[in-house]
């Protein structure tokens, strides 16, 4: 799984910011639910970003359809949050977290 942290500038609150956006002005991006947790990109027809926050700082799993497809959504999100947010945010992280494997029973 790739898991993104997206840290804001002292006084932002990331969280809200990408709400907002993608709520209001965001042209290939939107929410799949309800509760505006998960992104999907127009382009991509499955797969999925899960949302969360933690503090004002953003949380977000990548869920693609297929595994080939991650590089797809990671590379679109994190470019929109540069084209976005480059005066209000401080770091993206990337991690590379390895998927349990489950046992067959």
């Amino acid at each position: 799984m790739i898991s993104i942290q997206i840290v804001p500038r002292v006084g932002q609150n990331a969280y809200k910011l990408l709400r907002h956006k993608v709520t209001h002005e965001a042209r290939t991006w939107d929410w799949t639910n309800k509760a505006r947790t998960r992104l999907k990109h127009r382009q991509l027809k499955q797969g999925y970003i899960e949302v969360a926050s933690a503090d004002s700082i953003v949380v977000a799993h990548i869920h693609p359809k297929k595994p080939s497809e991650a590089f797809f959504l990671l590379e679109k999100f994190i470019g929109r949050l540069t084209a976005w947010f480059a005066e209000d945010i401080v770091a993206i992280n990337v991690q590379f977290i390895p998927e349990e494997k489950r046992r067959k029973q």
